[in-house]
């Protein structure tokens, strides 16, 4: 099995600490664990680990990076230190003698000179060849799979530079700088060619590695570290293994082509080692290290040359405790233990089981076939609790022993509280997916950590008291399980840290030493031995899952994201349960402490300590049970069998390094290459690009694969082993279980038959692994030829070319360059859609918010390829996230360029509106609040102002200027309000006057009557800033709207918002600083003529109130003044007081209007003049300077601190410089309008101005849409805003906003585009054919449509991927949505369906109701569609049909696909399809019957049926409705809504019995003819009702409810009248807040 661990010299876990803490002393290094690969703890390599530069995390705690250090034996392991020169190139070879230094060994062969400088070399004293040939291997094996650095450990900086080079991702910067010079045809050094030859460029295929370029799926080596006498490899610590991934997460392997891309990179990486002239002889999955994105590596050191250096050969080791050091504590400790470092576990049962093994080494063994390791935090070994610590056990009594038929999680909380929360849980569990936390192994050794450790495991306050101080609280306070410390290390009590006291052992235990030898005779006593199988059963067995698992309230927590790596979790072993153990081992063939021993001592008489075997003997069991007993063992032995996986055909344990290579090649051939390159080709970036393809049309067969298989075959045995456990692997990932064990292995080498399993896997994969496992070994294919099977398509190949190079350890700001470079070459383009799908995950993860400005580009320009290169759900699934994500953050520039640039335009584009508004649109309006940057927020704003006129009046009001108005006094930045003010400008006065206007006005009134109101601070705080922001609004939107619309809308015949807030004494000042200057600008707009009539007599009980108030009267003799900002010539002032409010109002009328005319309006002028000259030191001027007091009234402006300016703020950015185009007559009305409103603009045509405005008519586009104030309640701004799916259930107003007649005869159908702007409606047309119209909402009109059926139309779909129609009478037609032109047409054959005869029953049912109308007529029998449902994210539309069938139906190619037949045996009888729904995602649905993704057909005998969406297979067929299903539609990913003639609407949970649920909603006089969903909204029709439902609450809850039923209604001159017609279907236009229906009688209906 690969290389023998006995040629490892492991040692023991506290010489390995010792050890690397001596030698590693200044490093930077700590040591953490050690790496065992056998169930003992003695290993050779361990891991350390080094706190990250940079600041602590945000709880407080250091992160630390983690390596793996493992030992060379052989004392200083001959290497060759190279550090090639990737910059300089001469004549194609690399060369650079003077850093080339060769070190050979000193094992009394050869010597090494002290001056290592000097440039000697070492004086060889007869040398063997087999000894030269050894050395000169491991330097091949090392240097020439990766590139090393020889370092001195005492050589500190060195050292942790060379840690440093790797956590700052600076390693292998050469190459990705080759790479990106090679995209410009540029050749600067051998290092990028080297690469390309890697990862498959043909090109240069012969071009022999340098050395100095490491291959993508080879763990990097940072180094080896030389101390006094030995040396050590040190390479990163791998998050995860392939076991890891196949034990604790299998979902992660998302496809069977990740699994493919997969081995196509472990064979590459094997290939090179081939090609190197190395075997690998260690393949496992073990074996095979993962990154976090599941990138396989193969390690250097786990190679069998590397592997026969492991360890510390040369210490002088005692035989049994690997134990060098002379005062080593733990040489007592694993003395006597009988296990070997191979993991033979059917030989250990049987030891154990008949009493050879102890209780304690029986258990480690299981623990390391789990994947526990020992001295692991995260996932310790395991051990039971097996007494309670109350009294001190005995065999003959049930006092203080554990219950061992229980889990320690049962038995700390309870059956009673497991029930509960099984019962109340979402997804329901007993116990966490730990039975030993990290926290719990802490602190159990928390006496023996380190405090860092603590504080990152534990807590990050460290606190020596919270720790359990006694082992009887330990044991209390646990609800996880023991450590095996508590049964052989009595130093575990002792603490190392001076506030913390020793861990206090129970009464009958008179030390540490003796406690443990009386735990360890508990554990291995005969009642433990009698019980332990039960424990076993809980923790490795078989009550791990199904039924077991909840009766014995064992059932875990599974993970939220099953498709996420994990590294730890719990691995069942067994599938039966476990035989009970035969007899105990006696207490002298386990115990090794004699010393310490009272019992072995005879210090005590076995009555006291008899914990171990009471009595029990072979002699007392009968011969025929022990028979009984040795059947049921050796029966589970064998079922049991892939506890044993072999990998390795033949046992290469005795294969010595010098075997490798045939007898004739000498070292020198072997080494020679290393210096050897070739002159460097020409190179054509081009023909690299030519080298992506994609899979094309059907993949390559199983005949492409035979022939394959034919032609070539393997020419090194010791490479063809590698290639067999490739064969042994691939077959374990797809059956989740090993292809061989020692007894299958053995027969199959014997007899040739092939394990039963294989009949299993595909025949694709079989056919692969079966000429993997070829019994002869010659005609195994070699690594490289199994990269060019057919079983890998071109997708995996382009994938790995293109992804490849990304995982070089340089930073990212280099490697999201030469992604970018490559896809926009066309790579992605080439590769096809599919793989660029499979390489977003490992390319977008480079794509942040934190990338600089000259990297920003880079990261667009690959966000825009991705986007051209994805389908829609990939777009969604992939890119959406991330841009979310920097929409969130902080300033970045890439956020400011997605923002401005067209990106946002393309991916409006390619995803829809409605996705738009939903997923990005909240985010760039987050960008207007909350302190924003400056810039993104006006690029934020330039994006809203431009988008508002694509998205129409409905959607702008509710998804953008909503949620603005709901940002009132949430911190919005002036470029929020300059937004309002812009997308009014832009819409036109009609807008303002109609939509925004009315908004304001209930915002001021209701921050007015709030502040009215004994409220905290805080909330008067908040009304204070809503209002500054509501007037700052209304001010710009003054400086668009004409004089006439400002006069009627603010001031005739109501009294002035401005006025209404000047006159609250109790507001905040600066809120009247704002109303103020408001009013001034206001009354500068209108003109002095307005103001007076308007204004002015508004104004005479403000100043009456002012005039008579104290700070006015004469008690005040010192002038006030006001503070001005200083250095400002526009004399910025600041209120201080309510009075003044008197110099800021009066002087400026004064000059607007004349001082006659005030003195006329206001009767107090004379006491306000005396206050101003008291107070200000103000005196009106003469007549003549009158325009001078005007100017200088109109440069004074308010001071408002933080508050935005009243002055108005433009956007900073061209409309046209940003991505988005606008008309030229917009353009410049924009201008216009942005002109107009700065100060001290005069308005020129004023008359036209005034005569532009008119009321609204029919020819304004929107014109039947409402205005807030005429039909929406009091205020609406804190209502609903963005596209959140799950708010507040939706107010109907039930309310007709418009109504056209659509078709002459009853409209069947409806389709609502998701720009919300066009309908298709469907229905009876001229002669009683079927016609479909387009409507466009904005002017409702019909634009066109499509005349192509016969019958009436049943359904239509709108096809958005191609902007498609797919319309449905019979049979499908697919037309065009702009032309009307018929593209492609569907029908089924009758000779493939026989007409059958419906049963009266069914055409009693669908006649029974007059909404048939035609529809369900006897022409939907047999061959005929009767029903459509588009799944969008596979471009696939689904066909219900006359006899229950379903045709798929391929719309980008216009082709029938499968075919679904319905099983008549399943229901009574025959039925129609008549509603089709699926889930809307792809994603694994926990706690659902099916595996994958579903779609539910719904019939018109009322069955509702489920199937796999993939295969086609039942899930579920249940009686739904008495009566004909109308709807069905999927809100939820495991929620269906289904409507019935049966006058109900019914919710069904699939985590759950459908046959057993009532989810149901009644009060419909009549049947439900549609109902339409929006989040969780379902808004029903039937007869001329509609009623609203909400989903909010889980299904589980909701029961028989009654709906409340509304009447439509519509109003005509004040009047309003019930709608009488009968409805027939409804759509909801979910972005802007409205539903259409159809009707009967024709008509199509806007409602809201």
């Amino acid at each position: 099995m690969g290389c023998s661990p006995e040629a490892v010299a492991a040692v023991c876990p506290d010489c390995l600490e010792r050890l690397v803490r001596s030698d590693l002393d200044d490093s930077g290094l700590s040591f953490v664990h050690g790496l065992s690969d056998s169930p003992l703890p003695f290993s050779a390599s361990a891991v350390v680990q080094i706190a990250s530069d940079g600041t602590e995390e945000s709880n407080g705690r250091q992160h630390y990076s983690s390596f793996v250090l493992l030992g060379l034996c052989s004392g200083k392991v001959p290497i060759i230190s190279k550090k090639c020169d990737n910059d300089s190139l001469e004549n194609g070879v690399n060369k650079d003698p003077q850093t080339e230094q060769r070190i050979y060994s000193d094992d009394d062969q050869c010597t090494e000179q002290s001056d290592s400088s000097s440039g000697k070399g070492c004086t060889e004293n007869n040398k063997s060849p087999y000894a030269l040939s050894k050395q000169q291997q491991v330097v091949s094996t090392i240097t020439k799979l990766s590139p090393v650095r020889y370092l001195s450990i005492g050589h500190t900086p060195e050292v942790r530079e060379l840690i440093s080079s790797y956590l700052n991702f600076s390693m292998e910067e050469n190459v990705i700088n080759s790479l990106n010079l090679l995209s410009e045809n540029k050749i600067s050094s051998l290092a990028g060619l080297d690469f390309l030859s890697f990862v498959g460029f043909s090109a240069f295929d012969d071009l022999h590695p340098s050395g100095c370029v490491r291959h993508p799926n080879i763990l990097p080596v940072l180094g080896v570290l030389e101390t006094s006498d030995c040396c050590y490899m040190l390479h990163p610590k791998a998050p995860y293994t392939l076991e890891n991934i196949m034990h604790y997460s299998p979902e992660a392997f998302r496809s069977d082509w990740h699994i493919r891309f997969l081995i196509y990179q472990i064979i590459s990486a094997l290939a090179y080692l081939h090609g190197s002239g190395v075997h690998h002889g260690n393949l496992r999955p073990s074996n095979i290290l993962m990154s976090d994105s599941l990138w396989p590596y193969l390690s250097i050191s786990d190679t069998c040359p590397i592997k026969h250096s492991w360890g510390f050969a040369d210490r002088k080791c005692s035989p049994n405790s690997c134990c060098f050091m002379e005062d080593c504590s733990s040489k007592a400790i694993y003395n006597g233990f009988k296990l070997q470092s191979s993991l033979d576990w059917q030989s250990y049962f049987k030891q154990w089981w008949k009493g050879e093994l102890s209780n304690y080494e029986y258990l480690l063994v299981l623990n390391k076939l789990a994947g526990r390791k020992w001295g692991d935090p995260a996932f310790h070994t395991v051990m039971p609790w097996v007494i309670d610590f109350t009294v001190m056990p005995d065999g003959s009594s049930d006092n203080g022993w554990r219950d061992l038929t229980k889990s320690k999680w049962r038995l700390a909380k309870g059956d009673e509280q497991l029930d509960f929360t099984y019962s109340s849980s979402e997804v329901p569990h007993h116990v966490s997916d730990e039975c030993l936390s990290e926290l719990a192994v802490c602190s159990y050794k928390a006496r023996r950590l380190p405090k860092t450790i603590l504080r990152s495991a534990v807590r990050s306050v460290y606190e020596p008291n919270e720790y359990p101080s006694s082992m009887q609280r330990l044991y209390q306070w646990t609800p996880d399980e023991c450590i095996p410390e508590f049964y052989s290390d009595p130093r575990i009590f002792a603490s190392l840290h001076s506030e913390m006291s020793d861990l206090a052992l129970p009464s009958w235990a008179t030390s540490a030493e003796d406690f443990i030898c009386l735990h360890r005779d508990a554990l291995e006593s005969d009642r433990v031995s009698q019980h332990l199988h039960h424990w076993i059963d809980i923790t490795f067995g078989y009550k791990l899952s199904g039924e077991a698992s909840v009766e014995a309230k064992n059932v875990m927590l599974p993970p939220s994201d099953p498709s996420r790596p994990r590294s730890i979790g719990r691995h069942q072993l067994f599938t039966r349960p476990h035989p009970k153990r035969l007899f105990s081992t006696p207490h002298a063939a386990y115990h090794n402490k004699m010393e310490f021993c009272a019992k072995c001592c005879g210090k005590i008489s076995s009555a006291t300590t008899n914990a171990v075997l009471n009595g029990r003997s072979p002699d007392m069991l009968s011969k025929i049970d022990c028979l009984e007993e040795f059947e049921k063992a050796t029966l589970f032995a064998e079922l049991e069998h892939h506890l044993n996986p072999i990998y390795d055909y033949a046992d290469t344990s005795t294969c010595c390094p010098s075997a490798r290579y045939p007898k004739g090649q000498t070292t020198d051939q072997i080494l020679q290459h290393d210096s050897a390159l070739p002159v460097a080709a020409d190179f054509d970036f081009g023909s690299f690009l030519e080298c992506f393809e994609s899979d094309g049309g059907s993949p390559m067969g199983y005949q492409e694969l035979l022939l394959w298989n034919q032609k070539f075959y393997s020419e090194n045995e010791l490479h063809s082993n590698d290639v067999f456990s490739i064969g042994c692997m691939l077959a374990e990932i797809y059956l989740q279980k090993p292809l061989f064990d020692t007894a299958l292995l053995a027969a199959y080498k014997e007899t040739g038959i092939v394990p039963g399993a294989l009949r299993e896997l595909p025949s694709h994969v079989a056919l692969l692994v079966e000429s993997c496992i070829e019994r002869e070994w010659k005609r195994r294919p070699s690594a490289k030829h199994l990269l060019e099977s057919s079983y890998f398509p071109p997708s995996v190949r382009s994938a790995y070319m293109f992804l490849a190079p990304l995982q070089v350890l340089c930073t990212s700001t280099k490697r999201i360059k030469y992604a970018a470079k490559l896809a926009s070459e066309g790579a992605l383009k080439a590769m096809g859609e599919f793989a660029a799908e499979m390489c977003a995950p490992y390319c977008l993860s480079l794509v942040s918010s934190s990338l600089s400005d000259v990297d920003t580009e880079s990261a667009l320009s690959l966000l825009k390829e991705f986007i051209k290169s994805l389908n829609i759900r990939a777009t969604k699934d992939l890119i959406l996230h991330i841009i979310q994500k920097i929409l969130q953050a902080k300033y970045s520039h890439l956020k400011v360029a997605l923002l401005q640039d067209s990106f946002v335009r393309d991916l409006w584009k390619k995803l829809g509106k409605q996705t738009y508004i939903e997923k990005v649109h909240p985010w760039v309006i987050s960008n207007l609040y909350n302190s924003p940057n400056k810039i993104t927020a006006s690029a934020a704003s330039t994006v809203l102002i431009v988008s508002s006129e694509e998205l129409g009046i409905p959607v702008t009001i509710h998804q953008t200027i909503l949620p603005l108005i709901h940002c009132f006094g949430k911190g919005l930045c002036a470029d929020g309000i300059d937004t309002l003010v812009r997308i009014g400008g832009l819409l036109g006065e009609t807008f303002v006057v109609k939509q925004i206007l009315p908004l304001l006005r209930n915002v001021i009134l209701s921050c007015i009557d709030s502040s009215k109101m004994s409220k905290p601070e805080p909330q008067h705080s908040w009304n204070s800033i809503a209002l500054v922001d509501g007037l700052s609004a209304l001010e710009g939107l003054v400086s668009v709207l004409p004089v006439k619309a400002v006069l009627k809308e603010l001031l005739q015949d109501q009294v002035c918002l401005h006025v209404q807030v000047l006159m609250q004494i109790h507001l905040d000042l600066r809120v009247t600083q704002v109303a103020a200057i408001a009013l001034v600008d206001l009354c500068r707009r209108i003109g002095p003529e307005n103001t007076s009539i308007y204004v002015l007599p508004q104004l005479k009980e403000l100043f009456a109130e002012l005039a008579f108030s104290q700070e006015s009267s004469g008690l005040n003799l010192l002038a006030k003044g006001l503070r001005t900002s200083e250095g400002n010539k526009s004399e910025a002032i600041t209120m201080e007081s309510r009075i003044d409010l008197v110099f800021l109002l009066y002087p400026f009328f004064a000059s607007l209007v004349g001082l006659e005319k005030l003195r006329e309006c206001c009767s107090t002028w004379f006491l306000l003049e005396q206050a101003l000259q008291r107070l200000y030191n103000w005196k009106w001027e003469p007549s003549g300077d009158r325009s001078k007091n005007a100017e200088k009234m109109k440069g004074q402006r308010i001071l408002l601190g933080n508050y935005m300016s009243s002055e108005f703020v433009p956007t900073k950015l061209l409309f046209n410089g940003a991505g988005w185009s606008l008309p030229q007559s917009e353009t410049t009305k924009l201008g216009q309008n942005a002109a107009s409103s700065k100060p001290g603009y005069k308005l020129e045509n004023e008359t036209s101005s005034d005569n532009s405005y008119a009321s609204t008519s029919g020819d304004q586009p929107w014109f039947w849409f409402p205005s807030p104030d005429g039909s929406w309640g009091a205020p609406e701004f804190l209502g609903r805003g963005g596209g959140v799916r799950d708010e507040l259930p939706w107010k109907i107003k039930a309310s007709i906003l418009y109504s056209a007649r659509a078709h002459p005869g009853a409209l069947r159908s409806l389709a609502v585009h998701d720009d919300e702007c066009t309908v298709f409606t469907g229905g009876v047309g001229p002669g009683f054919k079927g016609s479909i119209q387009k409507w466009e909402l904005p002017n409702m009109n019909c634009t066109s449509g499509y005349y192509g059926h016969e019958e009436v139309v049943n359904s239509i779909c709108i096809l958005s991927v191609t902007g498609r129609v797919a319309s449905c009478d019979g049979t499908i037609h697919i037309w065009n949505g702009q032309t009307g032109k018929l593209i492609a047409a569907h029908a089924e054959s009758s000779t493939t369906f026989p007409l059958q005869t419906s049963s009266i029953e069914q055409a009693n049912m669908l006649n029974q109701d007059a909404l048939s109308g035609g529809i369900l007529s006897n022409a939907f029998r047999g061959s005929l569609y009767t029903s459509m449902h588009y799944m969008e994210s596979e471009g696939i539309l689904v066909a219900g049909m006359g006899n229950g069938s379903m045709r798929f139906i391929d719309i980008s190619r216009d082709q029938k696909l499968h075919l679904w037949k319905s099983d008549s045996a399943e229901i009574s009888f025959s039925s129609l399809v008549s509603a089709i729904c699926s889930c809307s995602s792809d994603r694994l649905t926990k706690g659902t019957p099916m595996a994958s993704s579903w779609i539910a057909a719904g019939l018109s005998s009322g069955y509702c049926r489920l199937l796999d969406k993939r295969s086609g297979n039942i899930i579920a067929v249940w009686r739904a409705h008495d009566g004909h299903i109308t709807k069905l539609a999927a809100p939820d990913d495991h929620l269906i809504v289904s409507s019935s003639l049966d006058k109900t609407l019914r919710v069904w949970d699939l985590r759950g019995n459908l046959a057993a649920q009532s989810n149901i909603f009644r009060s419909h006089s009549d049947g439900i003819s549609n109902f339409s969903v929006w989040g969780q909204d379902v808004i029903s029709i039937s007869r001329n009702k509609i009623a609203l439902t909400s989903l909010s609450r889980p299904a589980s809850d909701m029961g028989d409810q009654q709906l409340a039923l509304q009447n439509l209604y519509s109003a005509d001159r004040g009047m309003k009248h019930k709608n009488l017609s009968v409805l027939s279907t409804i759509a909801v236009l979910p972005l802007s807040r409205l539903f259409v229906v159809g009707t009967e009688d024709g008509f199509l209906k806007i409602c809201h």
